[in-house]
């Protein structure tokens, strides 16, 4: 079936006006053009829709209950047209984006505050996950990107770096446990985290046995671990902004190992404009952090 809105519009606007000569008039159409493009629409149908007499078009039984979906349809377009329009124009949209926990509770909060204060009608909804979460959530399309470390993993997905999160070494507050860390007990994180195996390459760099005497899920535990002086962590950069370091010295390695973070998309990216805009607005916000930062 093969039905345009052009013929959607040329019948309820002579619906409306009773008259092929004032709907036509008010198409900008000839009369004949106007009879023509009804007559198609009819025979797509396989409906008589109009009944005609000399005097005034009415509709047919069938014509009344199309005329229905026909302004329906109108209806839908005409939203469909707006909301692409206000899109574009950035004064509504949705962004779905996830992030790893430090970057969800640094990095993105005040971000999206800024950024909701430029265009209001933009929502951003964040969710935060380990990265072979965020590895599923993108693929399955459950978000419209993920800010994430790199993995191994990602075929027919595209990533871009953003920046490089060096790893920390956090004890408790003591020059005698600083001088002597390598002898304490590891605090590590679970072997199916991102920072897992950059931690344990990083201890043996130095000549420590990455053997933990704790695995725990979260960062926020292994930080309440080592405040309460069980051990050492090696902990990404990133979290020190994020968690409570009091009581902590919070050191670089000598020879830090680091995790890239950076956006994780499907192939082909492609970004609707909300996205997009938040993502240079995002960008924007991390070069000027470097930049503060050097």
């Amino acid at each position: 079936m093969n039905v345009s809105f052009r013929q959607l519009r040329a019948l309820v606007m002579v619906a409306e006006s009773a008259s092929f000569t004032r709907a036509a008039e008010r198409l900008h159409l000839s009369q004949p053009a106007l009879s023509y493009t009804i007559r198609k629409l009819e025979d797509a149908l396989g409906l008589q829709l109009l009944a005609r007499n000399t005097r005034i078009v009415e509709l047919t039984p069938a014509g009344q209950h199309f005329l229905l979906q026909a302004r329906r349809m109108l209806r839908d377009m005409d939203d469909a047209v707006r909301d692409a329009r206000d899109t574009v124009a950035l004064t509504r949209g949705v962004v779905r984006l996830a992030a790893l926990p430090t970057v969800a509770a640094s990095l993105l909060p005040q971000a999206i505050a800024d950024f909701a204060q430029i265009h209001p009608g933009i929502e951003v909804k964040l969710r935060d996950g380990r990265a072979g979460e965020m590895l599923r959530w993108v693929r399955d399309g459950d978000v419209d990107a993920g800010i994430t470390s790199a993995l191994d993993d990602a075929a027919g997905l595209s990533f871009e770096p953003l920046f490089d999160d060096n790893l920390m070494l956090l004890v408790r507050e003591d020059g005698q446990r600083l001088a002597r860390w390598t002898s304490l007990p590891y605090i590590a994180l679970l072997p199916d985290t991102s920072i897992r195996p950059l931690a344990d390459a990083a201890l043996r760099a130095v000549n420590v046995d990455p053997k933990p005497a704790w695995e725990v899920a979260h960062m926020s535990s292994a930080v309440a671990l080592v405040r309460a002086g069980l051990g050492f962590s090696l902990l990404p950069s990133s979290c020190a902004a994020v968690f409570n370091m009091q009581s902590c010295s919070v050191v670089a390695l000598e020879h830090p190992a680091s995790r890239t973070i950076g956006l994780l998309e499907t192939r082909p990216v492609a970004r609707s404009p909300s996205l997009a805009a938040f993502l240079q607005f995002f960008k924007a916000r991390l070069a000027e952090a470097q930049t503060y930062g050097n």
